[in-house]
């Protein structure tokens, strides 16, 4: 079922009107009847307020089947990967954590983990907060590739690109936006402290509306 149907569905069986869900969830009935009536679909940030709110799995309300393995096969070949937490588009803000949501993906989308964008950075790619961007694990990117950056704990997604002095040796790497009201953060240098390493590259994004 959609969105719309399981939150139908949901109210109905607590026994609530439009209103007083709304009143439940601090948002309104008109919103309520447009998720209803799937003329509207929150992103998933919004639904993990909602879930919060009414004491539910994030899965009851999306849909998923909750605490599969990563790996599983589900019916119409589909299996599911971990939602390991959000990251960045913008500065860096917030580390991954344990998995314990998965969403469900083709079974031959090359990706190991998904996280869920947060800021405006990369709206140049499409990539708006609270859509879910699919990451498939790996040490290393090409230059002009978006990929998943650790700064020391914290996770950002933006292009890579690397400058090399003349000798070829990689001088500094710059992680930059796409959108151009974001400046690019620059990594290296003899003053660099931080810890950072690439942990995937983005290889789909998933649109909430």
């Amino acid at each position: 079922m959609e969105f719309g149907d399981i939150l139908r569905q949901l109210r109905v069986e607590r026994g609530l009107s439009q209103d007083e869900l709304a009143q439940l969830l601090g948002t309104t009935k008109q919103v309520i009847s447009r998720y209803e009536t799937k003329k509207r679909v929150p992103r998933l940030s919004v639904v993990t307020q909602y879930a919060q709110k009414l004491n539910l799995p994030l899965s009851a309300l999306t849909g998923e089947v909750p605490f599969l393995p990563p790996n599983a096969v589900a019916v119409g070949r589909r299996r599911r990967v971990p939602i390991l937490g959000s990251a960045a588009c913008g500065e860096p803000i917030y580390k991954p954590e344990d998995g314990t949501e998965f969403v469900s993906v083709e079974e031959d989308l090359p990706c190991d983990f998904a996280l869920i964008a947060q800021g405006d950075s990369m709206t140049g790619d499409r990539i708006h907060s609270g859509d879910i961007v699919f990451i498939r694990s790996q040490d290393t990117v090409l230059d002009g590739e978006i990929a998943a950056v650790a700064l020391d704990d914290e996770v950002t997604l933006k292009h890579v690109r690397r400058l090399r002095g003349a000798d070829g040796r990689v001088v500094f790497t710059q992680l930059l936006p796409s959108n151009p009201a974001f400046s690019p953060i620059d990594i290296g240098g003899d003053a660099e402290t931080r810890c950072v390493r690439i942990l995937g590259k983005a290889v789909a994004v998933r649109f909430m509306l």
